[in-house]
């Protein structure tokens, strides 16, 4: 059972809406390919059934990152089970690890986004396509999981040794 989760209620609370955001998004984009799946069957398409999918799966999937890296859900392995301090260490450098991981994506994806939104970019196809909000969704899910990832680091650093 996952324990309460460290952080600001309200930085729980938007992350919380991000993650139910991210679920809209998935459940639009089985929506709009499982009716491109049945225009297909009497001959016709739905229009860019695959550059949407694919903006759609980038906003779905990291929307909710830093819902679930928050939660402590995410699949973890444990190839040495340690106790006490040692585990305290591993746990403090695995959560170092983590953090610089997810801040050094964050802001490179930052970046790309800015970019592309300064340029409003898009593709034209049969309609313009905007690629500018795919990037802004990402970037943000990288920022919240590294803004977690940060609480829960703090949160190691501040719990008293236990065994």
């Amino acid at each position: 059972m996952a324990s309460e989760p460290e952080g600001p209620r309200y930085i729980r609370n938007i992350l919380g809406g991000s993650a139910v955001a991210g679920w809209v998004v998935i459940v639009v984009m089985m929506v709009w390919v499982t009716g491109d799946v049945i225009a297909q069957v009497f001959g016709s398409s739905l229009p860019e059934t695959v550059n949407w999918t694919e903006i759609l799966n980038v906003i779905g999937l990291t929307l909710p990152l830093a819902y679930v890296t928050m939660m402590k859900v995410h699949i973890t392995v444990d190839l040495f089970t340690w106790r006490g301090r040692a585990k305290r260490v591993k746990d403090i450098f695995g959560l170092i690890l983590v953090f610089l991981f997810t801040a050094l994506v964050a802001w490179q994806l930052s970046i790309l986004a800015w970019r592309s939104t300064r340029i409003l970019e898009f593709e034209q196809l049969s309609i313009k396509i905007y690629w500018f909000p795919a990037k802004i969704a990402l970037a943000l899910g990288f920022i919240g999981s590294a803004i977690v990832v940060l609480f829960q680091l703090i949160g190691e650093l501040r719990r008293k040794k236990e065994d």
